[in-house]
């Protein structure tokens, strides 16, 4: 399982009523919020003083959320709505009885609106038995961390590359998602279509769209 210094542990539960009180709901979320999850404890801290790193002004704290469901499959939802209601950084570690999966969403501040944050992306690993569960602390910074945890929970999903922002990889990778779901509606457009030029063209447009993503 992942091993956070003794110096971050917390272990503070969040009772689920809070969060109706502090933000807004629709009713399938308030019945998600109910049916889905089982608990939510605030388990670790990570802070420049916790950590004995160098403080951030972007990331000043990470809170590891360690999140009990009832179910496996849950309506993901909820964690936006946990996210946008606590004002800074989260790592949630979702359990499922013996299984884990990490959730992260790489969100960034509003310009000149203190303490708001956007949320741009979401990234999760799969289910894994608690023994082979893993995450590192690495970096210098609160906010290198943080990023660093976003490229370890992203996985492949993320190309980390020297001198390049993670917002630049993000933005890469959700155009990318782009053109996978062109590709798609294409394939199941040319699957269908029986015009013999049609078909040629829309083999053309998915082979030039391929070749954006790398493939062949």
């Amino acid at each position: 399982m992942i091993q956070f210094p003794s110096s971050t542990r917390k272990d503070i539960r969040f009772p689920k009523e809070s969060f109706y009180t502090h933000a807004t709901l629709t009713p399938a979320i308030k019945r998600a919020m109910v049916d889905d999850v089982e608990q939510i404890v605030c388990s670790h801290t990570l802070s420049a003083g916790t950590l004995n790193v160098n403080a951030s002004d972007k990331v000043r704290q990470i809170d590891v959320l360690t999140v009990s469901l009832k179910k496996r499959e849950c309506n993901e939802k909820i964690f936006e709505v946990i996210e946008r209601t606590i004002p800074r950084h989260i790592l949630f570690v979702l359990r499922f009885k013996s299984e884990y999966r990490m959730l992260i969403h790489y969100k960034e501040a509003y310009e000149n609106v203190k303490g708001k944050y956007r949320i741009v992306e979401s990234f999760t690993t799969e289910w894994q038995p608690e023994e082979e569960v893993s995450l590192s602390i690495s970096g210098l910074d609160l906010e290198r961390i943080y990023h660093n945890f976003v490229y370890q929970i992203a996985g492949n999903k993320l190309t980390k590359e020297p001198g390049r922002d993670l917002c630049k990889a993000v933005e890469q990778h959700q155009e990318a998602e782009k053109i996978r779901k062109k590709i798609a509606r294409l394939e199941d457009q040319l699957s269908k279509e029986v015009q013999f030029n049609l078909q040629l063209q829309l083999s053309v447009e998915i082979k030039n769209l391929k070749k954006k993503l790398g493939d062949s």
